[in-house]
């Protein structure tokens, strides 16, 4: 099959490129190639031929599309600084060039996956003792201003807890979470129309071997290996006891596999299913590298960020799609791998900087 990756030279679009083509796939990458996210040109299996283009460009749509019969559209923007437009234009626009090209030029596309992500859902699903089911709002600025980390019920201002969430209710909270949902949207509703299956796959918190260093906007597990490596102290936001849904990135790359066939089209949430503290993820990253200290928490926070996400992957596991790899072992993969990368530097301190300066993260009082 004639496979086309966009962000197919990424961390999550390599590793899926490689496993198609272990297939026996004809693989074509679009890719910007364009830092942080790429530090060098990647080293794409034998056979993988490289478009390096933008996708809000449409000459380099149509340069990559030619001959392709599934599009596995990866290329993302992801950020935390207040780059909104950014985020729209490639996340969002970017998608409904794609769509304008396969509904003009009569491609051979049939199918259509889309990456996405568990930001859409915002703060998820949580229980109330006295209301049952809820979906809280954003956690306001003067909560957090105080270190009131948890969100409360929206009926009755009473405490919550963290339930899984499936894929029927999305409530960004971020403006990355709204262009991924714009994102989904334009696909779902153009591709059906014009007779392209389409999936979405909303990815949790991919980690894992070879994921670039020198993005340190975001990414908890390079961020806190970084710092390691370079004998500093982890940082937690918030209280650290956050919960999240880290899943390994070759659990993902065998879902996106999964998704140019025979999966059934529709959304999927890709992720662990399971709950972890991101304390946690810091305490087994300094088991896994024998190292001593403490997290520090000096109450620093980004506005906009979820409080807890676990994502229900009952949907995909009925598809025979199961992860693998339990965050322990994603940890020592990436650990091991970081340290054997040359010219490692503090990426994380002008990152820092940047995000305070633009009041991206704050510090509650």
């Amino acid at each position: 099959m004639k496979v086309l990756i966009s962000g197919g030279a990424g961390f999550i679009g390599s590793l899926t490129a490689l496993r198609l083509s272990e297939q026996g796939h004809e693989v074509t990458v679009l890719d910007n190639l364009a830092p942080p996210g790429h530090a060098a040109v990647p080293e794409l299996p034998a056979g993988v031929r490289l478009v390096q283009g933008d996708v809000r460009n449409r000459d380099d749509w149509v340069a990559a599309l030619e001959g392709a019969e599934v599009i596995l559209h990866l290329a993302d923007h992801h950020d935390y600084l207040p780059a909104f437009s950014k985020l729209f234009q490639v996340n969002a626009v970017g998608t409904a060039l794609l769509c304008e090209l396969l509904v003009d030029r009569k491609t051979l596309v049939r199918r259509l996956v889309v990456g996405s992500s568990l930001a859409v859902y915002g703060e998820g699903r949580y229980r109330c003792p006295q209301d049952g089911e809820v979906f809280p709002e954003p956690r306001p600025a003067e909560a957090l201003d105080r270190g009131a980390w948890e969100p409360l019920c929206p009926r009755c201002a009473g405490p919550l807890a963290p339930l899984t969430t499936d894929e029927t209710a999305t409530r960004p909270s971020s403006v990355y979470g709204l262009s991924k949902l714009a994102q989904e949207e334009i696909a779902c509703l153009v591709g059906p129309r014009h007779g392209i299956e389409t999936i979405v796959l909303r990815y949790g918190v991919v980690q894992g071997g070879s994921q670039p260093f020198q993005n340190a906007y975001y990414g908890a597990l390079r961020i806190f290996a970084l710092r390691l490596a370079l004998d500093r102290p982890i940082v937690l936001f918030e209280d650290g006891n956050q919960l999240r849904d880290f899943v390994d990135v070759d659990d993902v790359a065998r879902a996106n596999v999964l998704a140019i066939g025979p999966l059934a089209p529709g959304v999927y949430n890709v992720a662990s299913g399971r709950a972890n503290a991101v304390s946690e993820l810091a305490r087994i990253l300094l088991r896994v590298a024998e190292r001593d200290g403490t997290p520090e928490t000096p109450g620093l926070y980004r506005l906009g960020d979820p409080r807890h996400v676990i994502a229900d992957v009952t949907r995909l596991k009925a598809a025979g799609w199961e992860p693998k790899q339990n965050l322990e072992g994603t940890v020592r993969d990436y650990w091991q791998w970081l340290r054997e990368q040359p010219n490692l530097d503090s990426y994380f301190e002008g990152a820092d900087h940047l995000m305070e300066r633009t009041g991206t993260v704050r510090v509650a009082r």
